[in-house]
């Protein structure tokens, strides 16, 4: 579809909006109009049970936001104060906060510092006789280690929620994310890899019970149980529905210009390219680089900036600080040298521009211009 927007600088916009809408998304919307809007009606069903399908669960309730979303997560585990949530140091803030407002601990762990993915191996130190669920988030939109994650907390008897804003349509040796663990919770916030009109969310489990109750108390609780309003409307529904379509085809163009992308950077020197590990399929949300300043001969920041006054490119930084020592959490008692190998890992990070709507001279284009500021 044509937008004036597309006349703005491409970098920028590549952060901003992560998705692609056409003709298509604009029919279903007139469909609905034409049906009085009505919320969470027939079109979100359609879209929850599609969804379901696709992240290989039995359901899907969708929601207004991620944090809607996790709100119902939250409820149906019965969070309250005293109960500790294990969650990585490197991710949004979303993730802990919605857990922190139902009066939980949050306790950070070591993410790993090649995939940014909460790290296994320093997971179950921080497990104790309080922990009540772990959030495994998949940064960029690589799938965390799963397995060894799982094995934890059954051994501990805790929920694993996974946070899936950056990957939808993930899978981890073979398997779709909802095949795996208790809740997989989605964003379709407006820079993701799909989209229901600027926010949006979803859950998805394999746990009757619990998707009933959601159900309810997305809509005030029904009467049951004193709940909340996170309803997503019918108009979202029917665009979430054309979204979902394009997905896997949006999905494959990120991974194509990844990969060309790692080939185009491998002779930079300085410049660490993503990191995947065996057996996945990473949905690149997000291209997150390690810069070494010694190498490149500037900081980060420095990087960030002469790239945009030189270039016009737009890197950015993100994650950074980690999520403990940011001022709500340092607030708590949390900061510096809770989590060592992640404050130093999310210093060094510039995520580079990447959406399905580049082309492979786009990042051609981009890499020549990392190398003329790093040469200077």
């Amino acid at each position: 579809m044509l937008s004036s927007r597309l006349s703005e600088n491409k970098w920028a916009l590549a952060h901003s909006f992560g998705t692609i809408y056409g003709v298509e998304e604009a029919r279903a919307m007139m469909e609905v109009l034409e049906d009085w809007a009505p919320t969470c009606g027939r079109k979100v069903k359609e879209f929850e049970e599609r969804f379901a399908a696709h992240e290989g669960a039995k359901h899907a309730i969708a929601a207004n936001s991620w944090v809607g979303a996790a709100h119902l997560v939250a409820i149906v585990l019965d969070i309250k104060p005293g109960d500790e949530i294990v969650v990585p140091a490197i991710t949004f803030h979303a993730s802990a906060n919605i857990f922190v407002r139902e009066g939980a601990k949050i306790v950070f762990a070591e993410s790993d510092p090649r995939t940014f993915n909460l790290d296994p191996e320093k997971l179950e130190e921080k497990i104790t006789s309080r922990t009540k669920a772990i959030v495994a988030v998949h940064m960029c939109g690589q799938p965390c280690d799963m397995d060894p994650i799982l094995r934890i907390a059954r051994r501990h008897n805790v929920k694993v929620i996974q946070d899936a804003a950056h990957a939808p349509g993930a899978e981890y040796r073979g398997k779709k994310l909802g095949e795996m663990g208790d809740f997989v919770i989605y964003s379709f916030q407006q820079c993701k890899n799909m989209s229901t009109l600027g926010e949006g969310g979803m859950v998805v489990t394999n746990d009757d019970e619990a998707a009933e109750k959601m159900r309810k108390l997305r809509s005030h609780g029904g009467g049951e149980y004193p709940g909340i309003n996170s309803r997503m409307t019918d108009v979202q529904g029917a665009v979430g529905l054309v979204q979902l379509a394009r997905l896997d085809r949006h999905n494959e163009a990120r991974r194509k210009l990844a990969y060309y992308l790692n080939e185009l950077l491998e002779d930079v020197e300085g410049i660490t390219t993503p990191y995947e590990i065996p057996d996945v399929k990473h949905v690149y949300h997000l291209y997150n680089t390690l810069v070494d300043e010694k190498a490149i001969g500037m900081t980060r920041d420095e990087f960030i900036r002469a790239l945009w006054e030189r270039e016009g490119i737009k890197a950015i930084t993100q994650y950074h600080p980690t999520v403990n020592c940011l001022p709500a959490y340092r607030a708590m008692g949390h900061g510096e040298g809770e989590c060592p190998v992640s404050e130093e890992t999310a210093s060094k990070i510039v995520t580079l521009p990447l959406c399905p709507r580049f082309t492979e001279s786009d990042m051609e284009e981009l890499v020549e211009g990392i190398k003329r500021v790093i040469k200077r």
